[in-house]
């Protein structure tokens, strides 16, 4: 068994990354005022991407919902590590223009793969993806704290620092991996992994 879990990065900044610190709140607040409501399906299916007929609005609306409590969290946790430091680069107008571009780009791939699905898309995985590797590119020698767990019969726990290049760069190409699987498959629902593809690829260039 082998599990890990990013915590933290070693990248010291310039600035406060004040958009940053907007941007987790208004996802947290939003699923607390809604995601905990009893007709929240209803929210997601107004304001989610639903491939077979998506509306522009829902693009940017989508971005600010979440499944639950994990996929919140996951998300928070990835934006929390590498979006201060990209922030500091663009500077706080850059950085919100960029982040919402790259959450509408990246839903494109998964509208156009799965025209036909009627589950709705959802979630900051898409901005985070190319937030991640406008990381992976201006700051490829950070180190990323890496929790671990490893083990079957003896277990052995501890934090590992990774280089930022290997580290976001291996998570892509898990979501490469898995995105080729789904379309192989006919995957429509679950984790959009075409999203983080569109999102990350849009980072690069």
């Amino acid at each position: 068994m082998f599990i890990f879990l990013p915590i933290g990065d070693i990248a010291p900044r310039e600035r406060t990354p004040y958009v940053n610190y907007v941007l987790l709140g208004v996802n947290i607040a939003l699923f607390v005022l809604l995601g905990l409501r009893a007709g929240y399906r209803g929210i997601v299916l107004d304001y989610g991407v639903v491939p077979a007929h998506p509306q522009w609005s829902d693009f940017i609306t989508s971005m600010f919902l979440h499944a639950d409590i994990f996929h919140l969290g996951g998300n928070m946790l990835f934006l929390w590590i590498v979006g201060d430091n990209v922030e500091d680069v663009l500077g706080h107008l850059g950085y919100l223009g960029f982040y919402l571009v790259g959450g509408v780009v990246a839903m494109v791939p998964h509208v156009l793969l799965f025209a036909g699905s009627e589950v709705p898309c959802l979630g900051a995985s898409g901005a985070i993806s190319a937030v991640m590797a406008a990381y992976a590119v201006w700051f490829s020698r950070n180190r990323i704290k890496i929790w671990y767990l490893i083990g079957f019969f003896y277990f052995r726990a501890g934090v590992a620092l990774v280089p930022a290049v290997v580290a976001v760069g291996l998570w892509f190409a898990l979501q490469l991996l898995y995105g080729l699987l789904t379309m192989r498959v006919q995957v429509s629902g679950g984790v959009g992994y075409w999203v983080h593809i569109g999102g990350f690829v849009f980072g690069l260039v």
